[in-house]
């Protein structure tokens, strides 16, 4: 897939991303002449099999997956599962090295990304043009979470913003910034991912640092990545954690209205049930 990131990232026109439920990526998929998709990992299930049917019916199909995923033992055998079943089906295939983390699809004339991994359980998924991306998205995770960045940096003292993240590292550059965000009056609060959180980590005590400064954290079940401020959202697949060279990713700030709406509600839906973050130390 061409790399669509060489122009600057900013504010979108609001009409150029839409949201698209997974039936509606499906069936993008049905009746596309030329697909390219990209994955961190991509289990059995629909999208996979759609994959395989349109290669089957002589659609032009690409698959790249992460070769060396983060968590080795479950990814990297479903990865080698999902690529052996696809190339059986004529699908082109690829493993990408190194820090791979993007999941996005090229399906004829329009993108598809994806805030997790194509699964079914009522991923995020945002459609615009092919041709228009390059304005708006960014395709390294230094880039996309410079954007993130760009959008919470100039909160003021009162305003509320909302970040969550799979995980969080203290060499993200969101662990500064909500330090200082949270010392101006800005109330800040922050959902991450409780099923990776090990005790003593670094995650664990970059937490613990950015709650001791008046950051709300909880710990929740989702593994979204997006923040919310005012009217603007950022959205993407890069967490924020470590962004090492060449690592990709995908992140683009937006003023879609269904899209700010949809993860204003999945944020308050799993702060809500989300469990308040209490460092054992």
């Amino acid at each position: 897939m061409r790399d669509l990131s060489q122009r600057a990232v900013g504010v979108n026109d609001a009409m150029m991303v839409t949201l698209a439920t997974t039936s509606q990526f499906l069936a993008a998929l049905q009746r596309a002449r030329h697909i390219d998709l990209q994955a961190y990992a991509l289990a059995p299930g629909p999208v996979e099999d759609a994959l395989v049917a349109a290669a089957r019916r002589g659609a032009e199909v690409s698959v790249t997956l992460a070769g060396a995923p983060f968590a080795s033992a479950g990814p990297a055998a479903a990865n080698e599962r999902a690529l052996a079943r696809l190339r059986c089906a004529g699908v082109r295939t690829a493993e990408s090295a190194g820090a791979f983390h993007a999941k996005l699809a090229r399906v004829d004339g329009a993108l598809y990304l994806d805030d997790r991994n194509w699964s079914a359980r009522g991923d995020t998924i945002l459609r615009l043009p092919a041709r228009d991306a390059s304005a708006v998205l960014a395709l390294s995770k230094r880039r996309a979470l410079a954007a993130e960045a760009a959008l919470l940096a100039t909160a003021r003292r009162g305003e509320q913003i909302e970040i969550a993240s799979e995980s969080f590292g203290f060499a993200s550059p969101l662990y500064s910034l909500l330090r200082t965000l949270a010392a101006r009056g800005v109330v800040v609060r922050l959902c991450v991912a409780r099923a990776d959180l090990q005790p003593d980590s670094t995650e664990d005590r970059a937490l613990a640092r950015l709650a001791a400064a008046g950051v709300g954290v909880r710990l929740g079940e989702s593994s979204e990545k997006f923040a919310l401020r005012g009217d603007r959202v950022w959205i993407g697949s890069a967490n924020a954690t470590y962004a090492a060279p060449g690592a990709r990713d995908w992140g683009l700030q937006t003023r879609a209205v269904a899209v700010r709406t949809q993860l204003h509600a999945r944020f308050e839906r799993t702060w809500a049930h989300a469990h308040e973050y209490v460092n054992a130390r």
